[in-house]
């Protein structure tokens, strides 16, 4: 995997999270955290993480992941002033890029990224797609 490819799912997310952030308030964050904190998300949102935290990555590529992250964080601080909402969008985004760069499929893994790109934050039920997490990214 090519920096070049890493930096394109950023900017579609990136695109994407904006969009999803413009018109959020306190009230729905709390809702989002919840739902987000509740065993139907976060099992298995761990099982996708567990399944990918041993893989070896290039050096390189972690750093370049690693200050996407912060970025993200940053920028989704900037706009909602929630940290705990911004580390969960942050983590997001090192899960999907985890996945993205060794090229494993993994439809929940997928399909948080399409909730994503179809300017939601994933929670409770994620939106679906049959489309890879290329086919999304390269659109």
């Amino acid at each position: 995997m090519r920096t070049e490819e890493l930096k394109n799912l950023e900017a579609v997310f990136n695109e994407s999270l904006k969009t999803a952030l413009h018109h959020i308030d306190t009230e729905k964050i709390d809702e989002i955290l919840d739902n987000r904190d509740s065993p139907e998300f976060s099992d298995l949102w761990m099982k996708a993480y567990h399944a990918v935290e041993e893989t070896m990555t290039e050096e390189e590529l972690e750093d370049n992941i690693s200050d996407m992250r912060k970025e993200i964080f940053i920028s989704t601080f900037r706009i909602t002033g929630s940290s705990e909402l911004a580390a969960y969008i942050s983590d997001d985004f090192g899960l999907i890029s985890s996945y993205y760069i060794h090229l494993i499929e993994n439809n929940w893994v997928t399909n948080l990224l399409f909730t994503y790109l179809n300017h939601q934050i994933p929670q409770e039920k994620l939106m679906e797609t049959d489309r890879t997490m290329k086919e999304l990214i390269d659109k």
